[in-house]
C-alpha cells in the first residue's frame, strides 16, 4: 500500500465516514462555518479583523456572518475602546454554548477508532504522532 493509499483511507475516514461538517451542523443547527467562528471566538474576544486573519476569511465575508451570528444573539460585536476604527467580537452565552456542542461533537471519534484495541491504537497513536512531529518541523 503506497502513501497516496494510505491517504485516500485516512480522507474518507475522516471526512466521508466520520463526517464532522455534517455533525456538526446536525448538533448546532449553524453551518460549519459559523460555529468555526463560535470555536475561535471561546479563547476571548478579539478584533473582527484577527479573526478574519486567524480564520484565512475574506474580511467582507466575516463581516456579513458576524452580523448574522450577532442577529442569532450568539455573539456581540462593539467598539474597541482604544481604537474606535476597530470592532471587538466576543460570545453571548448561547453563542458559547454552541461552540461548546461543535467541539463536543469534533472530540467524538469514529466508532471504528473506538473499536480498535489498545495495541493497535497505540500503534495508531504512535504513527500520527510522528507524521505530526514531521509536518511540525517541515512547516
Amino acid at each position: 500500500m503506497s502513501a497516496p493509499d494510505v491517504w485516500a483511507d485516512l480522507r474518507s475516514l475522516v471526512l466521508e465516514v466520520s463526517d464532522p461538517h455534517r455533525a456538526v451542523v446536525a448538533a448546532t443547527g449553524e453551518s460549519f462555518f459559523r460555529t468555526k467562528v463560535l470555536r475561535r471566538l471561546l479563547h476571548g474576544p478579539i478584533s473582527a479583523g484577527e479573526l478574519a486573519e486567524q480564520l484565512g476569511s475574506d474580511p467582507p465575508y466575516l463581516s456579513i456572518t458576524l452580523r448574522d451570528l450577532e442577529a442569532r444573539g450568539h455573539l456581540r460585536r462593539t467598539e474597541d475602546p482604544v481604537d474606535r476604527r476597530r470592532r471587538v467580537v466576543a460570545l453571548t452565552d448561547s453563542g458559547r454554548e454552541l461552540a461548546r456542542v461543535a467541539n463536543d461533537v469534533l472530540g467524538t471519534p469514529p466508532a471504528a477508532l473506538t473499536a480498535l484495541d489498545e495495541a493497535d491504537l497505540a500503534t495508531l497513536a504512535r504513527i500520527v504522532s510522528s507524521i505530526l512531529g514531521d509536518s511540525a518541523t517541515s512547516a
